[in-house]
């Protein structure tokens, strides 16, 4: 069976792998993390994230947007996902825990680099917003489409 594929969707895919194995290497360093519980989050994180970036990939085809549009999915949902993943990184390195206080609970940081990891987070997951809404419209819009 051979599938074609996009450029757009092959990128997506092959960034998706390459977060979807850091992810499975960090799981084997979680111990030798200063907040080992943190760790497993980002972990957790980036296994569950590189797929998110595969399975969009997949679905690239079924998105009826202009191609500003597209590109801003495709950069603003891999800048997501990464920036996601290593703000927790981070904080499992640093110790620090405003940005994430259950997994961050009995830890702490100084405060530039809970402002730091926080500011990461924060623009990870408006990228993160803005990428699913334009997935969701993108999927609406080739749905109304097709049924007409």
């Amino acid at each position: 069976m051979n599938i074609e594929i996009s450029h757009c969707a092959r990128r997506l895919i092959f960034w998706g792998a390459l977060l979807f194995l850091a992810g499975l290497l960090q799981g084997a360093l979680i111990p030798h993390f200063m907040n080992p519980k943190m760790a497993l989050s980002a972990h957790l994180a980036a296994v569950q994230s590189g797929m998110a970036l595969m399975v969009f990939g997949l679905i690239w085809g079924a998105l009826l947007l202009e191609k500003k549009w597209l590109d801003v999915i495709l950069y603003s949902s891999i800048a997501s996902m990464y920036l996601i993943w290593f703000s927790i990184t981070l904080s499992a390195v640093l110790g620090a825990s405003q940005a994430l206080p259950m997994a961050g609970a009995g830890f702490s940081s100084t405060p530039l680099n809970e402002m730091v990891i926080e500011v990461i987070v924060y623009i990870g997951a408006g990228l993160g917003v803005v990428s699913s809404l334009l997935i969701v419209l993108g999927l609406y819009r080739g749905m109304s489409q097709s049924e007409v």
